[in-house]
C-alpha cells in the first residue's frame, strides 16, 4: 500500500476532502509542491491534489492523516493512461494502412496521429468523469 500525508480541508460524518501533501519530489526537477510541468498534468489540467474519500477515522477539519492507496490501483491507472492512447494509435495506424493500401506512409502516420489524439481525448474524458472511482478506494489509515 502506498501511503501519503494529507490534510483534511473539508469534513463531514461520511466523507472528507483531503489535500495531498507531496512529501517526495517526482524526480523531474526535485520540486515538492506545485509542479505543473508534466506533459500529462498540462493535458489533463491537474491543478491540485484533492481527493474525496470515506471518513472512516472521524477526521476533523485541519487534521493531518495518512492516506493509503493500493498499488494495483496505481498500476491500473498507469495502464489506462499509457495503454489506451498507444492502442488507439496502433489501431489508427492499421486502419489507415488498410484504407490506403500501402501507397503512402504519410497516411499511416496520419492514422497513427489521429488514433493517438483520439486515445488522449478518451482518457481525458474518462479521467474527468470517472476517476473518482479510484479515489473512493483510497482509505484513511491513521492520524499523523
Amino acid at each position: 500500500m502506498i501511503e501519503e500525508q494529507a490534510i483534511v480541508i473539508k469534513a463531514s460524518k461520511k466523507l472528507v476532502t483531503l489535500e495531498v501533501v507531496r512529501s517526495k519530489p517526482c524526480g523531474l526537477c526535485g520540486q515538492v509542491r506545485g509542479c505543473g510541468n508534466s506533459i500529462w498534468g498540462k493535458i489533463f489540467s491537474h491543478q491540485s491534489g484533492q481527493i474525496e474519500t470515506r471518513n472512516n477515522l472521524n477526521a476533523k477539519l485541519g487534521d493531518m492523516v495518512i492516506l493509503g492507496i493500493d498499488e494495483t490501483l496505481i498500476l491500473k491507472g498507469s495502464l489506462m493512461l499509457y495503454g489506451v492512447p498507444l492502442l488507439t494509435m496502433f489501431i489508427g495506424m492499421l486502419i489507415a494502412g488498410y484504407i490506403s493500401q500501402a501507397t503512402s506512409e504519410f497516411y499511416v502516420f496520419m492514422g497513427a496521429m489521429i488514433g493517438l489524439c483520439l486515445g488522449v481525448f478518451l482518457i481525458k474524458r474518462v479521467v474527468n468523469e470517472k476517476m473518482q472511482m479510484f479515489y473512493n478506494k483510497a482509505q484513511l489509515i491513521r492520524f499523523k
